[in-house]
């Protein structure tokens, strides 16, 4: 039975978090009606903490089809992840199986531009419920969106645009949150045995090291130009910078982290004469 209400969280702005009782939505055309199993708290999630939004946010969610709406045609019960950008699926990019790149589509993201995952109930397309293998748990799906997914389609993209014949096989990581955290996990599971990590706080740099990363000493001028792969996973302009900075030339440096600010680059001789790839990324395409 499927309730008339249901409670969900509304950000006002000022760092304020309202729970209130709203209908629960109908599944439109191409559609199905979700119930929330697990969301996920993104450090993205701030900005509308810090500002407001009229949407319900959560972007990295499970959930389990409760029903279908029109042309839908998934299983009840069944277990999904949902994927964030909403996609046309007719598009070039599209057509070429990357979906995250689809600018046609003008329902946005989920969570952002139309109601996510901090309700008990939400409405996605049937295109973007992705089944969940039975070996891993409403909780750990969660991690195979943005702590997964983006950091692996990240990644490969990344090494790509750098020379593998000359670039080294020693990677950085600089902010090992939860995505700097995927990014280790991806780069073990590819062979990477030597990872740098960087991050003020101590307490990540800490689970980093446990799974076999060795923490970076800045003040070792031998660092400088000496990575094949940088991964930029904090969105802090000195992050940016003082991964341009470890980059070797012939290498890549991943620029994962999102910041709203304005970000100036000075113009120098080691940043010239470097040649290196600087790649920013967007989520994953369902392709693979």
């Amino acid at each position: 039975m499927i309730p008339q209400t249901m409670l969900a969280a509304r950000f006002p702005g000022d760092d304020q978090i309202e729970i209130i009782e709203t209908a629960v939505p109908q599944p439109g055309p191409g559609e199905a009606l979700l119930l929330t199993r697990f969301c996920g708290l993104c450090g993205s999630d701030r900005r509308l903490y810090h500002r407001g939004t009229a949407i319900t946010p959560g972007h990295e969610l499970t959930a389990t089809v409760v029903q279908n709406g029109p042309g839908a045609t998934l299983p009840e019960g069944a277990r999904v992840v949902v994927y964030i950008k909403r996609f046309c699926g007719a598009c070039r990019q599209c057509r070429a199986g990357m979906t995250n790149r689809c600018a046609e589509a003008k329902g946005g993201l989920v969570g952002w531009q139309t109601p996510g995952g901090y309700a008990q109930y939400l409405t996605a397309p049937a295109a973007n419920c992705i089944p969940l293998p039975d070996d891993i748990g409403d909780d750990e799906g969660v991690l195979l969106l943005d702590t997964i997914g983006t950091a692996a389609h990240g990644i490969h993209y990344a090494l790509a645009a750098s020379d593998a014949h000359t670039r080294s096989q020693r990677a950085a990581i600089v902010g090992v949150g939860p995505l700097g955290l995927g990014s280790q996990l991806i780069l073990s599971a590819l062979g990477w045995a030597e990872i740098g990590v960087y991050d003020p706080n101590a307490a990540r740099v800490a689970v980093a090291t446990e799974w076999g990363a060795t923490a970076l000493d800045l003040e070792d001028s031998t660092l400088q130009d000496s990575f094949g792969l940088v991964i930029e996973a904090s969105g802090q302009p000195a992050a940016r910078e003082l991964a341009m900075r470890l980059v070797e030339s012939g290498g890549a440096v991943l620029m994962l982290g999102e910041n709203d600010n304005p970000w100036t680059l000075t113009p120098s001789p080691q940043i010239r004469r470097k040649e290196a790839a600087y790649v920013r990324t967007f989520y994953f395409p369902l392709s693979g």
